[in-house]
């Protein structure tokens, strides 16, 4: 559990389970936590696990069961705009793939249930996270 959880590189995150990666550049550390700059301009805020210090590159790491479809405002630090590409019914949940932060295959696990929002192909919806559920490791291509 604790590798799936915390993968302290980008090819154990790879490795075990899947995984969301975004890849930038290390803008600014604040003790725990750092801000990466994707190649398409937004500003991620992570866990500074496996980094380089300011201006090295980074391969962010995101669990797709960490991801939140249509948080309410204000309750994670990252929010970042995507386009659902596809939707896949898996019983007690819907694999989601959308496109965002350049990628096309950024993944979002979202509950079936009645409390989350329905989701159509090729809609814009709004994708949130916490800093501690993102982990900024080496630079792994």
């Amino acid at each position: 559990m604790l590798l799936y959880e915390q993968p302290e590189n980008a090819f154990v995150a790879q490795f075990i389970g899947e995984n969301n990666r975004l890849t930038g550049t290390v803008k600014a550390v604040n003790g725990l936590d750092c801000d990466v700059e994707v190649e398409t301009g937004e500003i991620i805020k992570s866990l500074a696990v496996n980094i380089n210090g300011v201006g090295s590159k980074t391969t962010l790491s995101l669990r797709p069961e960490r991801v939140i479809i249509g948080a309410e405002p204000g309750t994670c630090p990252n929010n970042i705009n995507g386009t659902v590409r596809e939707l896949i019914y898996l019983g007690d949940h819907i694999r989601a793939r959308l496109a965002l932060c350049g990628q096309e295959e950024f993944i979002v696990k979202v509950p079936n249930s009645s409390r989350h929002t329905q989701l159509s192909e090729g809609e814009s919806v709004n994708v949130s996270w916490h800093s501690v559920d993102c982990r900024a490791l080496d630079a792994q291509s």
